[in-house]
């Protein structure tokens, strides 16, 4: 009789332990499923940001350019420089969906923020304003990459 007792619980005892290893097992693939999607997400916001950076960068040169040149500012050229700042809104957005990680996202401010500051600052700071939004894009650039691949 205690011999029967003994395998009885020895197999309950199995069994308890087997189904906590499978939810062990199972919870440990989820968290790196889950950390995976993170981190494709975050592969795919931060470049999408950079890209979106860029163009804003360039229609705010293109704007400069055109009226160094005496060139009038056309509705076009409005419409591509709003739609550029909304594709770096629309990217920050997407960003901050993305992650929590409150250095990353200071560092995406930075750049952003640079960047739009291109447009708005006399002639004689130019250079300057350019030389800061390109450091603060390569820190993006750098932090960024960190992250996706810690």
């Amino acid at each position: 009789m205690t011999a029967t007792l003994i395998a009885v619980l020895g197999t309950l005892a199995g069994a308890v332990v087997a189904g906590f290893m499978q939810h062990l097992s199972t919870t440990r693939t989820a968290r790196t499923a889950m950390a995976e999607q993170r981190r494709k997400a975050l592969a795919t916001a931060v470049p999408a940001l950079l890209s979106a950076l860029v163009r804003h960068r360039e229609q705010q040169y293109l704007k400069i350019v055109a009226r160094r040149d005496g060139v009038a500012d056309t509705v076009e050229a409005r419409r591509a420089r709003y739609a550029a700042r909304s594709a770096v809104t629309s990217a920050m957005d997407t960003l901050f969906m993305t992650t929590q990680d409150s250095d990353l996202l200071a560092i995406a401010q930075e750049a952003v923020d640079a960047a739009m500051a291109v447009g708005d600052v006399p002639a004689s700071e130019l250079d300057a304003a350019g030389l800061r939004a390109r450091q603060a894009h390569t820190a993006l650039r750098v932090a960024g990459a960190r992250h996706i691949y810690a």
